[in-house]
């Protein structure tokens, strides 16, 4: 199904089913970082579903909290973003110890080529939600780098919900270029929506 011009960056919500045809496989970029065959084999046998909810706070501040579901009812770890460019440490339980930091930006804004081509015109409008994600070295004894990009195309004629990363890792040549493409399966029931007071910001 095609997603509605009314979910954009500036306003994610709905069901977001990963469409494993369209999309690049990513076994060798989990591989990279550490995750084990019998966790990357479940992975590739799962597909995900992303449920965001995106508001903003009395300072301003925009937060996007995503619910993560594995086909069958598997639940995988949420993940919630601040946009406002600061890095922050967490502990993520398939990647491990993490350096992360997320923030609306412009195309033009970006420095890498792969990650700006191809957005809707609302997108190029209201921003790609970036972010980089980096392993915490010290702690986790990998070194690899995630620079992402959220946002919106037409692809076939159908509008998509997308994320695009650039995976590079200390022990390979070159970097790795994914593209992810989801499915929009319609809006989610209103009780999934969370009082302010009641989300975790860490």
């Amino acid at each position: 199904m095609a997603c509605p011009e009314t979910i954009t960056t500036k306003n994610l919500s709905g069901k977001l089913r990963l469409n494993k045809t369209l999309s690049d496989d990513i076994d060798e970029t989990l591989k990279l970082q550490g995750v084990g065959y019998i966790k990357r084999t479940a992975i590739a046998n799962f597909t995900l579903t992303l449920e965001p909810t995106q508001f903003t706070d009395d300072d301003g501040v925009e937060h996007i909290d995503v619910k993560q579901t594995l086909s069958g009812g598997f639940k995988a770890p949420a993940d919630s973003l601040l946009l406002n460019g600061q890095e922050i440490s967490k502990e993520d339980d398939l990647f491990g110890h993490l350096i992360a930091k997320s923030w609306r930006a412009q195309v033009d804004d970006l420095d890498i080529d792969f990650l700006k081509e191809g957005w809707s015109e609302d997108t190029l409008e209201h921003g790609l939600i970036a972010g980089v994600v980096k392993s915490d070295t010290p702690k986790s004894k990998r070194d690899w780098v995630i620079n992402v990009v959220w946002g919106f195309v037409v692809l076939d004629g159908v509008r998509r919900f997308a994320r695009r990363f650039r995976f590079t890792v200390k022990d390979r040549s070159g970097p790795i270029d994914v593209k992810l493409y989801y499915d929009y399966r319609g809006y989610f029931p209103s009780s999934y929506f969370l009082v302010l007071t009641e989300i975790p910001l860490s």
